[in-house]
């Protein structure tokens, strides 16, 4: 009697253990979910047309940078050859334009967070819904943010399947 109670109870204590595994064996899988956000086609026409309005801006800037790298070559090359007053001028020139410089390449960049940062926001029910419907589909249990991932196998990362189905949406 005692060798089936020892019996039973080494069969409970086996099922017990080989319960965590079962729950285990569903389906794990990883997401880049701001990669997948901004590869989708929303996200590149987004960025196309904010490059075209930003494109006075851009070509002002890149040529602020040429003018201040020739402002500082000639002081460079010219300085033995000028009067401290000349000198003096340059640098300030050189100054005014790096202040401007900077100021512009700091309103560039706002704008292009600002715009992230609003199309991110939108984007983010439409994310939600996505993977809703691939959760319920695929019977997954566990997403994984892959920016946090060391490892993961090919197989795994949805990116690029929430990518198409991005796309899908309107």
């Amino acid at each position: 009697m005692n060798k089936v109670k020892i019996m039973i109870v080494a069969a409970a204590f086996a099922v017990t253990l080989s319960t965590p595994q079962l729950a285990i064996a569903n389906i794990i899988v990883v997401l880049k979910a701001k990669k997948a956000m901004f590869a989708s086609e929303k996200a590149i026409a987004l960025g196309q047309n904010l490059s075209a309005q930003l494109k006075p801006q851009t070509i002002r800037l890149d040529a602020m940078g040429q003018e201040l790298q020739a402002l500082q070559q000639r002081l460079e090359a010219d300085k033995d050859i000028m009067s401290n007053d000349e000198v003096q001028k340059l640098q300030a020139e050189i100054q005014a334009v790096s202040v401007e410089y900077q100021k512009l390449k700091q309103y560039l960049s706002n704008v292009k967070l600002q715009v992230e940062q609003e199309f991110l926001a939108n984007m983010r029910p439409v994310l939600d819904k996505v993977l809703r419907q691939l959760v319920e589909e695929n019977d997954i249990s566990l997403i994984i943010n892959g920016q946090s991932a060391i490892y993961n196998a090919a197989g795994i990362d949805i990116t690029s399947k929430v990518v198409e189905l991005l796309n899908l949406e309107p």
